[in-house]
């Protein structure tokens, strides 16, 4: 009896290591699965701060911000960095093996989890989202309410560099087309239909009456929708109730394909991610061409005005 009760003993005992070393380890390393989110809220990101496996990714405009104060760990990679321009179009999407040396090089690799965050209200976390999702990048993420929100709940703040090893990313071997919309995709559904196209600039630049173009105005048959109306003031989403219901409004559904466009494809991508992973939409397809290479082809047609 005496040494059942040992044995016994021993046993909870093993399993109580077992336990607390499974909660600890819930809490440092990230699932082979990815992120449990597109939108990753400030108190995971807390609890899971040094998680193996994850890099944090500053794309504020100004790196005076990021020399002020970061989230820990986070390393600081400028917005317009990843873009160039491309036959005499400016401010495209570089090409992705560029785009992977630079991933390499914050020691993101083909398997890390990449959780990006900017200025509270702002589009520019999405568009480095868009751009890992064309190239088949596993698993990335928003940080909801950006740096503002971290910084308002008092959460850790440095002003040091993390310690980053550069790593091999690898070149992109399928390169995910369901995302990116060309000139001449969108070309054809303004002659035949065929997709929702929604124009997600200020108002102002949508109607004409505004913009540094060669033409102003729109896209033909695009509809407009500020891409900061999906958010409430302190920089996070609105319900996806509202959210839906707004997007119905203008025909919007989630078995409809959608193709967002902007000025540069920076705007759209925000609502690109709003519809693809907040509602649920089956083909969201980013623009990022957007005016800025549509409006320079004089036979391509453009509107002015509010439809």
């Amino acid at each position: 009896m005496k040494r059942a009760v040992k044995h016994r003993s021993y046993f909870q005992g093993f399993l109580f290591l077992t336990l607390a070393l499974s909660i600890f380890a819930s809490a440092a390393e990230v699932s082979a699965e990815g992120l449990p989110s597109k939108l990753i809220s400030t108190d995971w990101l807390k609890t899971n701060l040094g998680a193996d496996n994850v890099r944090i990714v500053d794309v504020r405009s100004n790196v005076a911000d990021y020399w002020a104060g970061h989230i820990p760990g986070a390393v600081y990679f400028h917005p317009d960095a990843m873009r160039l321009a491309d036959r005499g179009v400016p401010v495209m999407l570089m090409p992705p093996e560029a785009l992977a040396i630079m991933l390499g090089k914050m020691g993101i690799s083909q398997k890390t989890s990449v959780i990006v965050y900017t200025e509270k209200g702002d589009f520019k976390a999405a568009y480095l989202v868009w751009a890992l999702d064309y190239i088949g990048h596993a698993s990335s993420a928003v940080l909801e309410g950006g740096f503002g929100k971290w910084q308002a709940e008092g959460n850790p703040v440095t002003q040091d560099y993390p310690k980053i090893t550069a790593t091999q990313y690898g070149r992109p071997t399928k390169l995910q087309n369901d995302v990116r919309a060309s000139l001449a995709e969108v070309k054809k559904i303004v002659e035949s239909g065929g997709a929702l196209i929604l124009d997600v600039r200020p108002v102002e630049l949508y109607t004409g009456e505004k913009g540094a173009w060669k033409r102003k105005g729109h896209i033909k048959g695009s509809l407009s929708r500020f891409w900061g109306e999906d958010l409430k003031e302190d920089g996070t989403w609105k319900s996806r109730d509202e959210l839906k219901a707004a997007y119905a409004k203008l025909g919007g559904a989630p078995e409809k394909p959608v193709i967002v466009s902007c000025g540069q494809g920076q705007m759209s991508s925000q609502t690109y991610f709003t519809l693809k992973y907040l509602l649920g939409y089956k083909s969201v397809k980013n623009y990022d061409g957007s005016f800025n290479e549509w409006s320079n082809i004089p036979e391509l047609p453009i509107e002015t005005g509010m439809k």
